[in-house]
């Protein structure tokens, strides 16, 4: 635990399941049917069985997991002092005593007997049946429970050789999760009641529950916005921090570019400087290394009058010849030099007995490269 969550405010106790003694509620197995409401039913089973109206009684009822019955309970409201139905209010689950003993079933026909605080409690079942056919409690000398037993076998219908099965300890609900219920008698847990049968258990006015159940979801979304307002407070604030360390540390960015920039900018002209250079040695115009690589091939004859370059690699030369013939000699020779691309010869024109003609080149530029040696 950190020292920062002896600050924080201890969690509130969870709201008490409370357990009103079973022998003031009278119990009923009813039938249901499938396409009707059930509350109705209910309200219409009690007024046929209970000598008071509904509105008179505490009432609850735990539904079948096929739907088609229901055990219903309830007892007369002037049963239960001023004091018992305060505590109610604050109470998370309000339901009888023999509630939690229903999680303890024989593994066939029998009964359960429970014997406490001057109290009997018997709940006779059929095999294969989810719900008690009979519910009694009473209160008696623990030596009558016998009697108590074979009283609910009676009255289900079953033999009296069934089983019979005992249940010791003070019963409990206690809740678990959000809306999870266990049952327990004393220590020992009798295992978990089913999710259907918590809405119909509690006794209290239905009036009651369901405004309570709308303070419920009430709370439950203002808690979420305080959850919510309580996050982005955080969020909030962890951007804030989160741009101030930015800012710092582009601050301490910027000042170290300002301080490099003179480096960067000598930097950047030495490499400009050298991307020129390179570039000049590599696209200088080459005249003579041009006339030095087609020189060996002339003949005595022919002699440069001018030359004119054409591009990098492109080379005109305007000549004259006092033999004729040598012309088309020496453009031969050219034609078969390795560092040429292309020879043509054009305006050949012979008067007075001189040639005069151009010669139009193309070198390979890597034969330029050595200075024009072969």
């Amino acid at each position: 635990m950190s020292a920062l969550s002896k600050f924080l405010p201890s969690a509130p106790p969870a709201p008490p399941v409370l357990l009103p003694r079973a022998d003031v509620f009278f119990t009923r197995r009813v039938a249901l049917a499938p396409d009707a409401p059930v509350a109705d039913q209910i309200a219409l089973a009690l007024e046929g069985m209970a000598p008071f109206p509904p509105d008179q009684l505490y009432h609850g009822h735990l539904p079948a997991a096929d739907g088609l019955s229901a055990l219903v309970f309830a007892a007369f409201r002037r049963r239960f002092t001023a004091e018992e139905t305060d505590a109610w209010a604050e109470a998370a689950l309000v339901t009888s005593e023999f509630v939690p003993l229903l999680a303890a079933r024989p593994s066939g026909d029998g009964v359960t007997v429970h014997v406490g605080d001057g109290r009997i409690i018997a709940a006779a079942w059929k095999q294969g049946e989810d719900l008690p056919s009979v519910v009694l409690a009473r209160m008696s000398a623990p030596e009558n429970s016998g009697v108590l037993a074979g009283e609910a076998l009676a009255r289900a219908g079953l033999p009296a050789y069934a089983e019979v099965r005992s249940i010791e300890g003070a019963p409990a609900i206690r809740a678990v999760g959000e809306a999870g219920y266990e049952a327990w008698a004393g220590e020992m847990k009798l295992g978990d009641l089913p999710a259907s049968w918590v809405g119909g258990a509690d006794v209290r006015d239905p009036e009651f529950l369901a405004e309570r159940r709308r303070a419920g979801v009430r709370d439950l979304w203002l808690w979420r916005g305080l959850l919510g307002a309580a996050a982005l407070f955080v969020l909030a604030g962890s951007l804030t921090v989160g741009a101030s360390v930015l800012g710092f540390v582009a601050g301490r960015r910027e000042a170290q570019v300002v301080r490099q920039k003179t480096d960067v900018e000598q930097i950047e002209a030495a490499q400009t400087l050298a991307n020129r250079i390179g570039e000049l040695s590599k696209k200088r115009l080459m005249p003579f290394e041009m006339l030095a690589l087609i020189n060996p091939a002339r003949p005595d004859s022919i002699v440069f009058q001018r030359f004119i370059t054409r591009g990098l690699v492109g080379l005109e030369v305007e000549a004259t010849a006092a033999n004729a013939g040598d012309v088309g000699a020496y453009a031969k020779a050219l034609q078969i030099l390795p560092g040429l691309v292309k020879v043509d010869t054009r305006d050949v024109r012979s008067r007075e007995g001189v040639t005069t003609f151009v010669l139009a080149l193309e070198f390979k530029p890597e034969a330029l490269r050595n200075g024009g040696g072969q």
